[in-house]
């Protein structure tokens, strides 16, 4: 009787430890501080972007295609990385006129649209 008591006994202490154990877990999560910015723009307009006076890249107008003859614009769903915080946006036109000055809040994992039409 007392050897069927140890073994219960046991078993109990045992399978508290482990479900003890296991429930326990810590982690650490490193969130990245950038954000993201998408520009709504006329498919036929082309702009240039200039990022806290340090990035610079282009907003193409739309492409037409040779062999099925419509307009394929690759600038609608695309999303441009900067980092969180403050952010100064500087859009140009084709003659490389100031159209749009802008300072934004981008927070971490974040999406700012610009609008551009």
């Amino acid at each position: 009787m007392n050897y069927i008591f140890r073994n219960k006994l046991t078993i109990i202490l045992l399978s508290t430890f482990i479900f003890i154990g296991c429930g326990y877990k810590q982690t650490n999560t490193q969130i990245k501080e950038i954000g993201y910015l998408k520009f709504i723009k006329s498919p036929f307009s082309k702009y240039k972007i200039l990022v806290n006076e340090k990035y610079e890249f282009n907003l193409d107008e739309c492409i037409k295609k040779d062999d099925t003859g419509q307009c394929h614009d690759d600038t609608i769903d695309k999303l441009y990385e900067t980092k969180a915080g403050n952010n100064i946006i500087k859009v140009y036109d084709r003659n490389n006129n100031l159209i749009l000055q802008k300072e934004v809040y981008i927070g971490s994992s974040n999406t700012v649209e610009v609008n551009l039409k």
